[in-house]
């Protein structure tokens, strides 16, 4: 038997770790005696996702498409309503009208959706969702190699930071997000769920250990102070987190494979 897989933003940050994972494996779990089609569509592939349109049936479709820079969404909020909103209803209608599990990047941000443009956009993705389906708020995801070029982990590696703040942020590794989304696809969960670490750092603290000491910058407007993944329904599911920053940070884990 082959199981169908959509994977929607397959050369993102996220995506492209599922997206080899999932063509490395060929296998995962309770799929071990099947093969896996996986088919990928991208947001530079054309604004295909604002026009997607398919006459094929997927047993998944695990939606990453997403625009997702925080301080942008203050200064281009009609482009991230746009492209995270109105792209994502044609998805939503295709699963919901078709009965297909759907599995689409949340934000930790719904919790405080009403702080900002970005979270407003994942917080009516939640509410415009199909029945089953999934909303994966993630928290901060972490790669040592090829985290995006906005993200604070990346920015302290490549000295481009300017500034720090006092915030506690959930730090997960992209690895242990992509066994997260497996979990999922064969859970019977549905609803928003947090993916992160369940362990909040102070974001100081990190670039400490990366050997930042920068300028603190206390005055951040629509961003909350501390951020933290409730993990219980996710263990519950038999999923657990394998990668602490601090711990890769301080020498204590070596990361192969990646």
């Amino acid at each position: 038997m082959t199981q169908k897989i959509l994977i929607t933003g397959h050369k993102g940050f996220i995506g492209g770790h599922l997206h080899n994972w999932l063509l490395e494996s060929d296998c995962y779990g309770e799929w071990q005696n099947e093969r896996l089609e996986i088919d990928g569509i991208d947001l530079k592939d054309g604004n295909c996702i604002g026009d997607f349109k398919t006459d094929k049936i997927y047993d998944y479709v695990i939606h990453l498409a997403a625009f997702a820079a925080l301080r942008d969404s203050f200064e281009y909020p009609d482009i991230f309503w746009e492209n995270n909103v109105l792209r994502s209803k044609p998805i939503f209608d295709y699963c919901r009208e078709n009965n297909v599990r759907l599995l689409y990047a949340s934000s930790a941000g719904a919790h405080g959706w009403w702080q900002n443009p970005y979270a407003i956009t994942k917080k009516v993705n939640e509410l415009q969702a199909p029945p089953n389906s999934v909303g994966m708020r993630f928290f901060n995801v972490w790669h040592e190699k090829d985290s995006r070029p906005d993200m604070l982990y990346r920015m302290l590696q490549e000295d481009t930071a300017k500034y720090i703040t006092t915030h506690r942020r959930d730090y997960i590794h992209v690895h242990d997000v992509v066994s997260a989304i497996i979990t999922l696809m064969d859970s019977s969960w549905r609803g928003p769920i947090d993916i992160g670490s369940g362990s909040p750092m102070g974001v100081r603290d990190i670039a400490l250990a990366m050997g930042r000491d920068l300028p603190v910058k206390h005055d951040t407007p629509g961003e909350p102070e501390t951020l933290c993944a409730e993990t219980w329904p996710l263990r519950e599911l038999g999923w657990r987190p394998t990668i602490n920053i601090m711990e890769h940070l301080e020498g204590k884990i070596t990361l192969t494979g990646s």
